[in-house]
């Protein structure tokens, strides 16, 4: 029902939307809109539709589809269709439907949390000396190595000891993965490609750093997916990309960080109530 009712609020938008264009193209006396010196633009019913509110609404449209010729009389033939559309919907009582208050409360959320967000962070610049002290703190914590290597994946460390023994005793790495890992990757012999160390869990990563290339682990190494029995195969320098070519990265970065501050300073001065404590205090 609902899409039935969205497909045709779409479709009659689209309708009205086509008539009024070709009307107007043949009719350019009717392209000006009316005005008033009150500041009512236009009025549909009861509702006034303000200078303002046409403006903003017709550099919204422009803006949108700036290849289209919109004329001032087919944003306002459109403003007053979405305005009767409105008090129709107003009318049927949808706007007192639980999930449409929901609704209407998250984005009215979202418009005031962009809006706070625009006002205090939309114009936040760092100096040159800001943004080369990141980049030099993040280039710290990157590792100039890239690895290659296959797993053995298990769900409990007396199979990873009993695929380690296997090993010893010289069986086959790729073929002991197809048969035995219960991991994504079984299929390929357990081969996880080229990656970089902080793209896996650390235990997984700590371990790949000290292995030497052509071995395989000595113990299984314990993660929250199981135990891993790993192969490092090869392992690379890659270079470190220069400050100019990540100097829109670390802006951001440095904003998330200004942003994260903001908000646990928010968090800090409230007083909050979380699931956790409720449950807490009644246990």
């Amino acid at each position: 029902m609902y899409r039935f009712k969205y497909a045709l609020i779409v479709l009659l938008s689209f309708c009205a939307f086509n008539l009024t264009s070709c009307k107007h193209e043949n009719e350019s006396s009717m392209e000006s809109s009316p005005k008033d010196d009150s500041g009512e633009y236009a009025r549909v019913n009861d509702v006034v539709i303000t200078k303002n509110e046409y403006e903003q609404y017709a550099k919204g449209k422009r803006a949108a589809q700036p290849d289209a010729n919109f004329t001032d009389q087919v944003i306002i033939d459109e403003l007053i269709a979405t305005e009767l559309l409105r008090q129709e919907a107003v009318k049927q009582g949808i706007d007192k439907r639980a999930e449409i208050i929901e609704q209407i409360k998250r984005q009215e959320s979202n418009i005031l949390i962009n809006t706070l967000m625009s006002d205090k962070f939309g114009d936040l610049n760092f100096t040159e000396e800001e943004l080369k002290t990141e980049y030099n703190r993040l280039i710290g914590l990157s590792d100039a190595n890239e690895f290659k290597a296959r797993h053995i994946l298990l769900n409990t460390e007396e199979d990873a000891n009993a695929v380690l023994d296997a090993l010893k005793g010289g069986a086959d790495f790729v073929e002991l993965a197809k048969e035995k890992s219960q991991g994504p990757s079984a299929p390929n012999g357990g081969d996880l490609g080229w990656f970089k160390s902080e793209t896996m869990v650390p235990p997984f990563a700590e371990a790949v750093s000290k292995m030497e290339k052509g071995t395989y682990s000595t113990s299984a190494v314990k993660t929250r997916f199981g135990w891993h029995v790993i192969l490092l195969e090869d392992k690379r320098e890659v270079e470190l990309p220069s400050f100019e070519d990540v100097k829109q990265d670390v802006q951001r970065n440095l904003t998330r960080q200004t942003i994260e501050a903001y908000v646990k300073d928010l968090q800090n001065s409230a007083t909050i109530v979380r699931p956790s404590d409720t449950q807490n205090s009644e246990g």
